[in-house]
């Protein structure tokens, strides 16, 4: 159908508007909401006529409005990186187009900002879970964050990985002690220590500067 725009006005959602659309032949009314950077770029006004192709791509952007307010109600208990807050969404029923298109929606309003949540996260990973580099990479791209984004931070932060690893080392004991003779009980700690340590994402140069650290509080 072909309709005319009757009603356009603000939402309670502080990102849409509330639109009504009249069939130019029955006078039926369509009520939808549409985000309104949307309405904004296709020149809806009131009065203004609108095809059919038109219309059934509003009915489209009023599933996109109703999932992006859904998004935004999960926004204000977490963060969630573009493709997280998708994957949310699609779980809760809504279409894998509709949710992307939402989920990018609310970045472009800046409901999502994903640089400061990649340097919030991440150095949350590192400082308080003790992870290192690799580990806190893969972690953050485990969460949805782009690898790019990821490894513009990660050349730019200021993490102290040696630091962080020396500190995982301490929480599991400290370094593996040769004072009571037993050589093999002494490898086989070493060993442990290591293989939790590669787990955790350190590197060998890391943990070899982490073992400098402890040995120097010595």
């Amino acid at each position: 159908m072909s309709a005319v725009i009757k009603e356009l006005k603000k939402s309670e959602l502080p990102f849409a508007y509330e639109l009504t659309l009249a069939d130019t032949l029955t006078g039926a009314e369509l009520p939808l909401r549409v985000l309104r950077f949307y309405a904004e770029e296709h020149g809806f006004s009131v009065g203004t006529e609108i095809d059919d192709g038109a219309v059934e791509d509003a009915v489209d952007a009023s599933r996109v409005c109703e999932c992006a307010a859904a998004g935004a109600g999960l926004l204000a208990y977490t963060d969630n990186s573009i493709r997280g807050l998708s994957r949310k969404l699609c779980s809760r029923g809504y279409e894998r187009d509709v949710a992307d298109e939402a989920a990018r929606a609310l970045s472009r309003l800046g409901y999502i900002k994903e640089d400061a949540q990649i340097e919030r996260r991440g150095r949350a990973l590192a400082e308080r879970k003790l992870r290192g580099r690799r580990r806190v990479i893969s972690d953050l791209c485990a969460l949805g964050y782009d690898i790019d984004a990821i490894r513009a931070w990660d050349a730019e932060c200021s993490v102290d990985y040696a630091e962080i690893c020396a500190r995982a080392i301490e929480k599991r004991g400290g370094l593996p002690s040769r004072e009571d003779g037993d050589r093999e009980g002494y490898e086989a700690e070493k060993r442990r220590l290591l293989s939790y340590l590669y787990r955790q994402g350190f590197s060998g140069e890391d943990i070899r500067a982490a073992a400098a650290l402890l040995k120097g509080k010595r």
